[in-house]
């Protein structure tokens, strides 16, 4: 059947979209020396969380074309998050998104965020009645089938959203039967160490038994990767390692995780996928 090595970067993502393109370009060199097929990075990896990356969007452009070079020059499939602006039917729309690039370097699809978070993402969210899910290919060429993956950014995981009639993409994607992988993109509130307060604790919590339930009831691996700034981060680099991820990083199959990437600072991790039928279907 083949061998798929997917790969994650746990980076800092901040304001500076100089300073999170250095980030991305620097996990894409990672993962072509770990001969990584496809990458994964967290939710608006480039842009930053906040509404702010608007005021910069041919800054973030220019940024894109540049990443988009790097990685067409390496040869490694690309999952990027990002905030963005399309052109569509009513004019410019606001995304929060996952950009999906093939290893030849073509974007294949985008996946839109469904559960966005009003005024502090300055986004428009997937409406399920009329944009459609998005999965992509990420089947190597010694692969006899193909190894459909389907994207969900932060929220649309953990089942929270401001959206009326929007349905849950994680119910919709396991309808379908045919997606063998979730890629989750987060960016989720960080704390210091110092001052883990009850509400970290108790979203750590539950972040971590809805990453395994999920993964054991659908029966479909999650790979999963989380900035590891908060989302005012300048850039500094001592500021790197001073919070915690507000999730877990890596891969976790069937209610297990296969990874065990720590919870601080700038971490690379790679998982080789070797059998993905769903387990309902063996």
């Amino acid at each position: 059947m083949g061998s798929i090595r997917l790969g994650g970067a746990q980076i800092p993502v901040g304001t500076n979209i100089q300073v999170n393109k250095k980030e991305i370009l620097k996990a894409l060199d990672w993962a072509k020396e770990n001969e990584v097929d496809h990458l994964l990075t967290p939710e608006a990896a480039l842009s930053g969380w906040t509404k702010l990356w608007v005021n910069e969007i041919d800054e973030l452009k220019e940024s894109l074309k540049e990443i988009e070079a790097h990685q067409k020059k390496l040869g490694v499939g690309l999952h990027l998050g990002t905030n963005f602006q399309e052109d569509e039917d009513y004019g410019k729309i606001n995304r929060n998104e996952i950009r999906h690039y093939s290893k030849e370097g073509y974007l294949i699809n985008l996946t839109y965020k469904t559960s966005t978070i009003g005024a502090m993402e300055n986004v428009l969210y997937r409406d399920s009645r009329w944009d459609p899910l998005s999965m992509c290919d990420l089947a190597t060429s010694d692969c006899d089938d193909q190894f459909l993956a389907g994207g969900l950014i932060c929220n649309d995981f953990w089942g929270t959203s401001s959206s009326e009639g929007v349905q849950d993409p994680i119910t919709q994607y396991k309808n379908l039967g045919v997606c063998s992988m979730f890629l989750h993109a987060t960016n989720g509130r960080t704390w210091p160490d110092s001052t883990q307060s009850l509400d970290w604790q108790i979203f750590d919590e539950w972040h971590h038994a809805h990453l395994r339930m999920a993964s054991y009831s659908t029966q479909i691996p999650i790979l999963t990767v989380d900035a590891c700034t908060d989302w005012d981060w300048d850039g500094s680099e001592d500021q790197v390692n001073l919070c915690r991820t507000s999730s877990q990083t890596g891969i976790i199959i069937k209610g297990e995780w296969k990874t065990n990437v720590p919870r601080n600072g700038r971490q690379y991790f790679k998982y080789d996928i070797n059998e993905w039928k769903r387990l309902e279907n063996k």
